[in-house]
């Protein structure tokens, strides 16, 4: 990640934004740290079943997400569950800015904050991918409630596998995770299964994250 990205986030051409903007992001980026705390972890399950192409049973719980989600972990062999978050630092930081300071570099701190949990996420499934790969195995692309018109109502289930309070990272009664930058989902594991680009034009959800990140970067 790089402030080129973020200038792009913020609609500017990446190294076009003007200033004060690039310095901007720099000290913010150089901050994040301090503020962020990163943290996560995966359930793997391998007694579970698919059925009625949109169920996910696993134990008594079941999951519904779309046909298209479940087209794409039908042939998994196991079930990876996640959770992950920047923790709540960055979005108190974020905050204070928004009401206390400067509107802009609360919104920037936001948009970094998002970037640091799809980062985090991205070298978890990274790492996941690779003991699969020495096991064997593939993985396929990520899935959360809500992406896709998956029920985040599901969500409230998919924590239920956790302990509570997994990794600081709680849920409201309307299924809204806190901290705020914190995400959860499954990855289908199997030998049959792959990785792939993600379908866009499957979905019609026009505020999923990777639909945005993908039109963000093709219009660069």
């Amino acid at each position: 990640m790089d402030t080129a990205w973020i200038e792009s986030l913020l609609g500017y051409p990446e190294g076009n934004a003007p200033e004060p903007i690039p310095g901007m992001i720099s000290r913010i980026m150089e901050s994040a740290q301090g503020h962020s705390d990163i943290q996560g972890g995966t359930l793997i399950m391998d007694q579970f079943e698919i059925r009625d192409k949109s169920l996910i049973q696993v134990n008594s719980l079941e999951f519904h997400p779309t046909k298209a989600i479940a087209h794409q972990v039908r042939s998994s062999e196991k079930l990876a569950f996640f959770m992950i978050t920047a923790g709540e630092g960055i979005e108190t930081w974020s905050r204070s800015e928004l009401t206390e300071g400067d509107p802009l570099a609360g919104y920037i701190i936001d948009l970094l904050g998002s970037e640091i949990v799809v980062s985090a996420l991205d070298r978890m499934q990274d790492e996941l991918a690779g003991k699969m790969r020495e096991e064997g195995f593939n993985i396929t692309n990520r899935y959360s409630p809500g992406d896709c018109g998956w029920p985040v109502t599901d969500q409230q289930k998919l924590f239920s596998l956790f302990p509570e309070n997994f990794c600081g990272i709680s849920l409201s009664e309307s299924s809204l995770m806190h901290p705020i930058k914190s995400v959860s989902g499954i990855i289908g594991i199997g030998r049959n299964v792959r990785k792939t680009a993600y379908s866009c034009y499957l979905c019609e959800m026009e505020t999923c994250l990777y639909k945005y990140r993908k039109k963000t970067r093709s219009a660069l």
